[in-house]
């Protein structure tokens, strides 16, 4: 009696192992993105009531520039905000704290050659935070500057320019312009970079 397998059944064999090797492997893939509408989308009435109710202040900022307007919104490309969740996450797992969301500072660019043609204009800072479990809030933090697993107090930093080191009374100062962090700007703002859409005039 032959009991040597046909090409059928290896063929069979083959297909069968094909299948539960890629559905190991389907089943090994992270969770799908959630695709619902996030419940902090708002009505189109909304946003223009917000934005009129933003004029005023703005009235108030452009007189204060002797007539200048600053600038009305800021823009980053999609590629940018998933390049940086994904730095921001890499670098957290690092030191071992899970990123929980993503702080926006209001700012404006400073007098000096650096802010170019910005200068005076506002701007946004994206500072990543953790959530504190002690406090029940999201503090900012630097994945880039951890030590001993205690992250250093960003938004001290960047309100006073000062930080306490190592948690004692000593006290530096933020000098020069070459320490690195994790905090993104350099949005096109507008003014100055404002495109010209259909249906208005002027600013858009």
């Amino acid at each position: 009696m032959n009991t040597r397998p046909t090409l059928k059944t290896l063929k069979s064999l083959f297909l069968l192992l094909t299948s539960l090797f890629i559905l190991g492997c389907t089943e090994k893939q992270d969770d799908p993105v959630d695709t619902s509408k996030p419940k902090e989308t708002i009505t189109l009435e909304r946003a223009h009531e917000m934005y009129k109710s933003y004029q005023e202040r703005y009235n108030a900022l452009t007189e204060f520039r002797g007539g200048e307007e600053d600038s009305r919104y800021g823009w980053h490309s999609l590629d940018f905000y998933e390049n940086y969740i994904a730095y921001l996450k890499h670098e957290s797992a690092k030191v071992g704290i899970e990123v929980s969301g993503i702080r926006m500072y209001y700012a404006a660019y400073p007098e000096g050659p650096e802010s170019g043609k910005q200068q005076g204009y506002q701007t946004y800072l994206y500072v990543p935070t953790y959530y504190d479990k002690k406090t029940n809030k999201h503090i900012a933090f630097d994945p880039l500057h951890v030590e001993d697993g205690k992250p250093l107090p960003l938004h001290y930093v960047i309100t006073k320019g000062v930080t306490a080191k190592k948690q004692t009374s000593s006290m530096f100062l933020l000098q020069g312009g070459g320490t690195i962090s994790s905090i993104a700007n350099m949005g096109e703002m507008c003014p100055l970079n404002c495109p010209e859409e259909d249906g208005s005039s002027g600013i858009n």
